[in-house]
């Protein structure tokens, strides 16, 4: 596949980067502002800051680190991407996974923060958010299959022959 045709995909992994960049840039404020603070420092509200983290790392960064990997590959190897469809789908299984584990584990946390400000005990908190945290975990689970998968095309992509199959 022409170089041109990949660099055209590469677009939407830099749209979906400034996405998760402007949403964890407004959940940091959000966090920050003093009674959210206080709510996330107790119990199962912490959760709240490890979606900060995923949308951080896993969306706005590795996002854009994909990106900047595809395009350069080509460049400096001068070898193509193999599977050049593959980008499609760890793309879309990426970003889908990784937005619907935190919309999930952000309910999660709400939830069950509120739980334990009611004043219910650690066992009554974790059987209200366990319904959240295993789809969640799941989900966080494909994206990180996705990302092994990218990994192992550009291992596969710089390691082959030049002639590299598409």
């Amino acid at each position: 596949m022409e170089p041109e045709a990949i660099n055209r995909r590469l677009v939407k992994f830099i749209w979906a980067a400034i996405i998760f960049f402007a949403w964890a840039l407004i959940q940091g404020v959000i966090i920050k502002q003093e009674p959210v603070r206080l709510f996330i420092q107790e119990g199962p509200g912490t959760i709240i800051n490890l979606v900060y983290t995923h949308i951080g790392f896993m969306g706005w960064l590795s996002l854009a680190l994909m990106a900047t990997i595809y395009y350069q590959v080509p460049i400096f190897s001068g070898k193509p991407i193999v599977w050049p469809k593959l980008i499609e789908w760890i793309f879309w299984v990426w970003v889908v996974c990784l937005a619907a584990a935190c919309v999930v584990m952000l309910i999660a946390g709400i939830v069950g923060g509120n739980a334990f400000a009611d004043g219910l005990g650690y066992a009554e908190v974790k059987s209200i958010i366990f319904p959240y945290i295993m789809p969640g975990t799941i989900l966080y689970t494909i994206s990180v299959i996705a990302g092994l998968m990218f990994v192992v095309q550009i291992f596969v992509s710089l390691t082959r022959g030049s002639n590299a199959s598409s």
